[in-house]
């Protein structure tokens, strides 16, 4: 059942639209990520929530009460910013209960909560500190704690772990999602990392100049990307240019090569679409595995990447890159090589227009 639901969520700034038709359902206990760049507006649908922004237009329930209205005080969620916004001239107890405090608990449930607390972000030792004392990552600790303190039935974090080095990111990271699911509390994460998005959500709301282009698991986020939008932002994709040869047969030409595609074409003959093809599920030669489909080209380039070696290879007029893992005794190809590639049918899929895109064509 959801615990958080939200219904054609609209706000504008003056003539701007930040957030636009935005709709979800969050079940008890799940975590979603809102995906996406700089400015598509999932803060400002993070502060809708949060009771900071006012929406233009639109409903927002928990647990079936509508709160669209209710000041932010009066909510029950917990809200963790970027900066951490701890007070300074308070240690790190005082902090985590400042907001039983003010909620007037009694010494007895703010000490028992505080302990709790301490225990749950492995910093016991760390009560009489102030914040200068800290680190960045026990800083932001502090921060869950002190929203988690309330027991709220939401919690909402705002891209928490950006100012943080890629190390500490990582083990936090971890850390949020093993007390989320400790707890079991519903949580909203916001951030424009996709790899950060797609290792702790139960599912991935990814956004674009306001408009929600796919809400789904990491794994149908990756695999089956809804836009073009989508497969360019998460993850490495090649994504070519190709025209439709026989949309009944599912069959398309990139750059003149016949291949065959996952999804149905349903335009006419002859018109130009996109596909995608994932770098890792492109083989060097005959792959007999599924790989129904075959592009010749040649070795443009040829990048050591640790423990993926990416091959950059030209077809006609567009380039196509292949992932191939750095085993030992594995032979790459060199550079001016003419090479065959495979690849299974399902790997190539028909990108559709962005969300914004489609808005602006039924507008027209």
């Amino acid at each position: 059942m959801a615990l958080l639901e939200i219904d054609n969520l609209h706000k504008a700034f003056s003539q701007y639209v930040a957030v636009q038709s935005f709709n979800i359902k969050v079940d008890k206990g799940e975590f979603v990520s809102f995906l996406g760049p700089s400015g598509c507006g999932k803060t400002t649908t993070l502060r809708m929530i949060a009771g900071f922004e006012q929406p233009t237009s639109g409903t927002i329930r928990i647990a079936g009460a509508d709160i669209t209205n209710v000041p932010a005080n009066r909510r029950n969620i917990g809200m963790v910013f970027q900066s951490y916004a701890l007070f300074p001239n308070m240690t790190v107890a005082n902090n985590i209960k400042f907001g039983l405090k003010i909620a007037k608990q009694p010494d007895a449930v703010q000490q028992e909560r505080l302990e709790e607390m301490l225990r749950i972000i492995h910093m016991e030792e760390f009560a009489g500190r102030f914040p200068h004392q800290l680190s960045g990552g026990q800083q932001q600790r502090v921060a869950l704690a002190r929203a988690l303190a309330l027991r709220p039935q939401v919690l909402l974090l705002d891209e928490p772990l950006s100012a943080l080095d890629a190390k500490i990111r990582i083990s936090l990271r971890q850390e949020i999602r093993s007390i989320q699911r400790q707890l079991g509390i519903t949580t909203i994460y916001v951030t424009h990392d996709q790899e950060e998005a797609l290792s702790i959500s139960d599912r991935i709301v990814v956004m674009s100049k306001g408009n929600i282009e796919q809400i789904g698991t990491p794994t149908e986020i990756y695999n089956t990307p809804a836009t073009r939008f989508v497969a360019s932002f998460v993850g490495t994709l090649n994504v070519l240019n190709a025209e439709v040869k026989n949309g009944a047969q599912k069959e398309v030409a990139i750059d003149g090569q016949t291949v065959s595609v996952s999804d149905a074409v349903d335009v006419p003959m002859g018109q130009s679409i996109a596909v995608a093809i994932r770098p890792e599920a492109i083989r060097l030669k005959a792959d007999a595995a599924g790989s129904a489909n075959r592009l010749r080209g040649t070795v443009n380039d040829v990048y050591f990447l640790g423990s993926v070696v990416r091959v950059h290879i030209q077809l006609e007029k567009q380039f196509v890159n292949l992932d191939m893992f750095n085993d030992p005794g594995t032979i790459f190809p060199n550079v001016g090589d003419t090479v065959e590639l495979s690849f299974a049918s399902d790997a190539c899929r028909v990108l559709k227009q962005s969300a914004e895109a489609a808005i602006a064509a039924e507008v027209v």
